[in-house]
């Protein structure tokens, strides 16, 4: 009977450890995390929440933007979306951080483009390494799709790419947080926010601001 007890014993012990081997990833203001080890996020619409991001441990490839709102007087400003960043690290049961500096102009935005000046830390604030690379947009593109634009990429001799995800199935996109959110948005409603979204960074400063205004009064 004790033979059996100990072995159970650790077994016990070693489950929780495997249950939670996984990081979450988290974002700083402006962030937008696209797609995780090949496999798109559903980023919904302007309107609703941002689904919790998980992926497994060991190395891991995500697809970033940065949206900046730049200045162009005191009172006014425009919102620019910084290129499509391909970031690949390596993490283990931690809560990777990833950040962009703070953007105010052109320049500043011409410069991350440039630099791929990407801040990525563990839970304790340590610096986590990562190589980049970037989805280059073509054209005119009302939506995109990152999981064909990754397979190319992957394909490719970027440091940034891993070709292992265009051979395996990841567990990352089974019953996750990103697939309940994709599987409980209505299509009419989604292409409604997208159509939103797309109209509102074609607009004006002047319409923006004041169709800001209109959402803020609720009405």
């Amino acid at each position: 009977m004790k033979k059996m007890v100990l072995p159970l014993l650790i077994s016990m012990a070693v489950i929780p450890s495997i249950s939670h081997a996984e990081i979450k990833l988290s974002t700083g203001e402006g962030v937008n995390i696209l797609a995780i080890n090949g496999k798109a996020i559903d980023q919904g619409t302007l309107f609703s929440g941002a689904p919790e991001l998980k992926a497994d441990n060991g190395k891991t490839q995500i697809v970033a933007e940065y949206t900046a709102e730049i200045s162009d007087s005191a009172d006014d400003y425009r919102l620019e979306n910084s290129d499509t960043f391909v970031i690949t690290f390596s993490a283990a049961n931690t809560t990777v951080q990833v950040h962009a500096p703070e953007i105010s102009s052109a320049y500043d935005l011409k410069a991350f483009n440039e630099s791929g000046e990407w801040t990525l830390q563990d839970k304790d604030g340590h610096s986590i390494s990562f190589d980049y690379g970037k989805l280059e947009k073509e054209g005119f593109q009302l939506s995109r799709d990152y999981e064909s634009e990754l397979k190319k990429f992957n394909n490719t001799q970027s440091d940034a790419a891993m070709i292992s995800l265009n051979h395996e199935t990841h567990s990352f996109n089974k019953g996750t947080p990103a697939q309940s959110v994709s599987n409980s948005i209505n299509p009419d409603q989604k292409m409604v926010g997208q159509m939103l979204q797309f109209w509102y960074e074609q607009a004006s400063t002047e319409t923006q601001n004041k169709f800001k205004s209109w959402i803020k009064s609720g009405q």
